[in-house]
Formats: structure tokens, sequence, C-alpha cells
């Protein structure tokens, strides 16, 4: 069995990317199709309904949320991110609360497979499923 493996790496320069939670889960397969792990990793701020008023001092600007999955000898992963807002924007006015990205960047066995940009909704946060075949990705 080879030493390989996903890493999943989430960012965002968005100024108050420091309101979101972000939770990642993955299912981690053979070239069968078994299922023959899990993962997750998880960068937390603060629990939902905090209603911060500002960034903790002890989160940085620019944070990120990592998950690593196990060795394998072929992995098909399906990533489930959930980013919560745990403290929703002050004003109500949608013109002044517009969607932000965040970066999710891919890699297998070390090297990277792809950088993406979502958009994410500042009330509702964002749930993303994707699968991603290393076989097919290199």
């Amino acid at each position: 069995m080879d030493k390989k493996g996903f890493t999943i790496e989430v960012t965002s320069r968005y100024d108050g990317w420091w309101r979101y939670n972000a939770a990642l889960m993955c299912g981690c397969f053979d070239a069968a199709d078994q299922r023959i792990g899990f993962a997750s990793a998880e960068s937390a701020v603060a629990a939902v309904g905090a209603n911060l008023t500002e960034r903790p001092a002890d989160i940085p600007a620019d944070r990120r949320a990592v998950l690593e999955t196990m060795p394998c000898d072929h992995l098909v992963l399906y990533l489930y991110l959930y980013l919560i807002p745990h403290t929703l924007p002050a004003g109500n006015d949608i013109d002044a609360n517009k969607p932000f990205e965040i970066e999710l960047k891919i890699a297998y066995d070390g090297h990277r497979l792809r950088t993406e940009k979502r958009t994410i909704n500042q009330w509702s946060g964002a749930s993303i499923e994707m699968r991603i075949d290393a076989k097919n990705s290199q």
C-alpha cells in the first residue's frame, strides 16, 4: 500500500472570515469504491449564535481549515464543507453584505491537483459536496 492521501485546505481573504466555523468531512475509498476510512477537521472560532462584535485576538485573520486523509492505495474522496456563521452580518442590506469568496486547495500525495474559488452567502454559509478522484485528477 502506498502512503498517499489528500490534503484539502480552505482559506479566505474576506475580512469577515472570522465569523464562520469551517467543518470538513470526507469518506476515503479504494479503487473498488469501497469506503476504507473517514477523515474530518474543523476550524471553529465560536459557538453558533455567539454574535461576536469583532474577531477574537487569538484567531488569525488568515486562518485556514486543513483536512488530511489517511494513507491508502487509491483514494476517491467525497468532501463535505460546512461553513456556518456563528455571527451574522450586523446589517440586513443585501448590497452591503454581498457573498464572499473562499479558496479550496486540493492536493494528492503532496502534489497540487487544483485550486477552486467558491462564493459563500454571508447569512447561510455553504454546504459543498465534491467528488475528487485521484486517478482522473492527475
